[in-house]
């Protein structure tokens, strides 16, 4: 203690007295309190820590069950089928997914889906006047015949700029770009361009002069006929034939023929020609990321049940959550819950985990039966997709729209993950704040001590000091009785 110095100094002044050693005497009477109290608040204070690191144990385990869940929630991360062109200038693959089914398959295309184009008059600037500055109307027909829409121009815009950016804004679906015909920027067009598809004609007219700006004018180029309509290029459909069967379809980038495999048509083939597309289907990613979410989920029961055993043998936090099973029964129930619960986006029968042989067993661990797996993979891989992701991919959380299981899952654990209300952070403040609380204990303890001991070297230098008194009385009694019997003599 601090007042060791001080003792020994005390001692020393005193020279012979009891013979006790008061320091030691003091410093032992104190450790007889200070000792007991002393190693309660330590337990309290270690228990404190272990369940801190215990709660960061648990939530570290259910966040590796949310990342497995977060491996499930697009369409596009549970399958990664391969699928490969024989001639890629003719036909390519631009995207699969897991519906995708293994073989190879012909291809033939004798015509591609084309646009509708066309080329106004030529003008000496972008900002040349049509209509003497004043507004005018711009009426698209779409199809050629069928709907018109009016577009208003506004006075100042009545230029080939203006009317570009009118024709834009429309969202019709017809595109104009003014386009210089020359290096010198003496002559302007405005180029339009429809979509693809024989449906998809549109007639351009106006109340001016030259009513259709010469987009119909065959001295610009416009020479396709197309029904009365005189165009750049006249739209048209995509021609195929698909392992023998004659498609045609409005775009050049098909997704319904293949299931999960959408094409695209990039050149015609010539005669019998055709071009391959060998298709290898997946189902091993999905097969193990779901062993994976087994194994996570089995190692979260595990942990829990280490934290919760008074007689773990784990000497690190093992039993550390054994007086707080609110939070053993939380997470219990909730990881329970999160895996048992079915689909929002149930699909052809497929519901939950437990239709594609993701069960639970009799001691509440996960199992995988693969060839359960296997069976429905083969027949309903679509179906699987659905009632896990919502067939979706990126789909915000925010949407207000049912999202499939591992959205659904993850959002109940987000409950006891949660940075501020979750329970692992709830529990672990209230546990930093026990800690705080047992080091100021330890620091009024030890004050307490410091006095306690104090007063005790105290008194027994006081007593000290009566028995050197006592002594000297003594001695000097004893001297004089002994120079009294030596009287007379």
């Amino acid at each position: 203690m601090a007042t060791d110095n001080i003792a020994s100094s005390v001692m020393q002044t005193l020279g012979g007295g009891s013979g006790i050693d008061i320091v030691k005497l003091a410093r032992d009477l104190t450790d007889v309190e200070k000792v007991p109290a002393e190693e309660k608040i330590t337990a309290s204070q270690e228990a404190a820590e272990a369940k801190i690191s215990a709660l960061a144990v648990l939530k570290f385990n259910v966040q590796t069950l949310v990342d497995q869940l977060n491996g499930l929630n697009d369409s596009q991360e549970l399958a990664t089928p391969t699928a490969t062109s024989s001639d890629v200038a003719k036909v390519s693959v631009l995207s699969t997914d897991g519906s995708a089914l293994s073989g190879i398959y012909e291809f033939s295309v004798s015509a591609l889906a084309t646009e509708q184009r066309n080329i106004s008059n030529a003008y000496s600037s972008k900002t040349q006047s049509l209509n003497a500055g004043s507004g005018f109307t711009l009426t698209v027909t779409t199809p050629a015949g069928g709907t018109a829409t009016n577009i208003a121009i506004d006075a100042g815009n009545d230029n080939p700029e203006g009317v570009a950016n009118a024709i834009n804004a429309a969202g019709l679906g017809v595109t104009a770009v003014l386009v210089a015909a020359d290096s010198a920027g003496s002559a302007y067009r405005i180029a339009l361009q429809g979509q693809t598809g024989a449906s998809n004609s549109f007639t351009i007219s106006s109340p001016l002069a030259d009513s259709d700006l010469g987009f119909h004018d065959t001295s610009n180029g416009n020479v396709a006929n197309n029904s009365g309509t005189q165009s750049l290029q006249n739209p048209g459909d995509a021609s195929l034939t698909y392992n023998g069967v004659g498609l045609t379809r409005s775009t050049n980038v098909v997704t319904d023929v293949l299931p999960g495999i959408t094409v695209s048509l990039n050149g015609t083939t010539s005669g019998s020609d055709t071009v391959n597309l060998n298709v290898v289907s997946d189902r091993s990613t999905l097969k193990t990321k779901l062993q994976d979410l087994v194994t996570t989920y089995n190692d979260v029961q595990f942990a829990v049940n280490e934290l919760s055993d008074p007689d773990s043998e784990e000497e690190e936090v093992g039993g550390a959550l054994a007086r707080d099973l609110a939070v053993i029964r939380t997470v219990r129930d909730t990881i329970y819950n999160a895996v048992t619960q079915d689909s929002s986006t149930p699909s052809g029968g497929i519901t939950g985990l437990r239709d594609i042989g993701v069960t639970l067993t009799g001691y509440g661990e996960l199992q995988f039966d693969e060839a359960a797996y296997d069976a429905k993979a083969s027949v309903s891989f679509n179906d699987i997709s659905t009632m896990l992701s919502a067939g979706t991919d990126n789909q915000s959380r925010y949407d207000g729209q049912s999202q499939g299981l591992a959205i659904d899952a993850i959002a109940k654990l987000e409950v006891l993950t949660d940075s501020i209300d979750g329970i692992f952070a709830q529990r672990t403040e209230s546990a930093r704040k026990e800690l705080s609380t047992y080091s100021k204990e330890l620091i009024d303890l030890e004050a307490r001590m410091d006095a306690l001991y104090e007063r005790y070297l105290s008194q027994f230098t006081v007593m000290e000091t009566l028995v050197k008194q006592l002594n000297s009385t003594r001695e000097s009694l004893t001297d004089t009785w002994s120079n009294m019997g030596n009287f007379n003599k």
